[in-house]
């Protein structure tokens, strides 16, 4: 089997320094264009690949950033990552994902896993509480320079929405269509989902309207199930709410769904707002107005404020990036887009008499 090539054969081949090789393929501008196209040639020519293991020994980077997210599913993650990998490319870092669902713990092992890869810096949207120090704590002590994004934690970088803002203009676009009693199917103990409730409480007060703690539902964040049973519960209140801001575009469709099966009318009825702007959300049957994250900037601004670490950046302090949010009001809350019909009936009767159907069914089938 024959050996692979090296840079040193490279540089012999074409009778040139080994430094001109290493600076031809890395594309730097001190490089004639005539001497790239010989080098890059000739390495295709060769099939040349570069030893990133030797690489390392001699800059003390393996040009590997790691990158922990809570769910990889979710479309949120999924733009953050491509922001972040667009600058990551643009700058020759590789990056290995790991998912944690939405789990401290498992969270705790892939971030060691990713330290013993030796990975140049770090980009974590924690599953830890905001209230834990250890995170950042954890983090401070491997050395690795490190990025929050999405998750905040106090006295670290972090980049991400403006959660509280989020909360606000989304529930002050719900009280500017005139609805009053709006609800908040809230995401779990993170800041994210706290912010955004602080916002929401901060849009009703100012309204004059008075907190209602049983409008305040806790749901998944990225399961459209839990958003359905959230809403059920807040259809069982009386009064019944007449809007609700979801803390994500999963809950707000799984509000739709348990909305429409009772027969009431969006957003004539009861108007919701989710957030995310999820890209199939314009598509439901009720399109989905939403809050718009930028997801691709946070993951490209939280990628070059980490490249700024790794090249040796002092920072007198840690810097908090907030990406402003966008309102995308679409038919589920504008009431202007919904006809004139008449009053439907009361929710709770008809909640009730759903129960009463499946009782009956299962005393039939028993």
């Amino acid at each position: 089997m024959s050996k692979p090539v090296t840079l040193k054969h490279l540089a012999k081949l074409l009778k040139i320094s080994v430094s001109t090789v290493n600076a031809a393929l890395h594309d730097r501008s001190d490089i004639s264009s005539a001497t790239k196209r010989r080098v890059l040639q000739k390495a295709r020519e060769l099939n040349y690949r570069p030893n990133l293991v030797a690489r390392s020994l001699v800059t003390r980077r393996t040009q590997v950033l790691g990158v922990l997210v809570p769910d990889l599913t979710r479309s949120f993650f999924a733009e953050v990552i491509k922001g972040i990998e667009q600058v990551a490319s643009a700058a020759n870092y590789y990056l290995l994902l790991c998912n944690t669902g939405e789990d401290p713990k498992r969270e705790d092992v892939e971030l060691e896993a990713l330290l013993s890869k030796q990975v140049d810096g770090l980009i974590v949207a924690s599953a830890h509480p905001p209230g834990s120090p250890l995170v950042r704590k954890r983090l401070s002590q491997t050395g690795v320079p490190f990025v929050l994004v999405d998750r905040f934690f106090p006295n670290a970088h972090f980049v991400g929405g403006d959660d509280a803002k989020i909360g606000y203009i989304a529930t002050r676009h719900l009280l500017q269509q005139g609805y009053r009693r709006i609800a908040h199917l809230r995401g779990p103990k993170v800041s994210t989902a706290i912010g955004r409730l602080q916002g929401y409480q901060k849009a009703i007060r100012e309204a004059g309207v008075r907190v209602r703690d049983d409008y305040i539902v806790e749901a998944p964040y990225h399961e459209e199930s839990g958003g359905l049973e959230g809403m059920r519960k807040l259809l069982r209140v009386s009064p019944q709410p007449d809007a609700v801001f979801a803390a994500s575009d999963p809950i707000a469709i799984g509000a739709l769904e348990a909305i429409i099966k009772m027969g009431l009318r969006v957003p004539g009825e009861i108007g919701v707002v989710g957030v995310g702007n999820h890209r199939y959300g314009q598509y439901l049957r009720v399109p989905l107005s939403t809050v718009d994250q930028d997801r691709l900037t946070i993951g490209m601004r939280a990628t070059s404020l980490l490249l700024e670490l790794i090249e040796g950046k002092q920072l007198q302090k840690p810097r908090v990036v907030l990406v402003n949010p966008k309102l995308v009001p679409r038919s589920s809350s504008s009431r202007s887009f919904a006809p004139a019909e008449s009053p439907s009936p009361d929710v709770s009767s008809r909640l009730d008499k759903e129960t009463a159907s499946r009782q009956t069914a299962t005393l039939a089938q028993s």
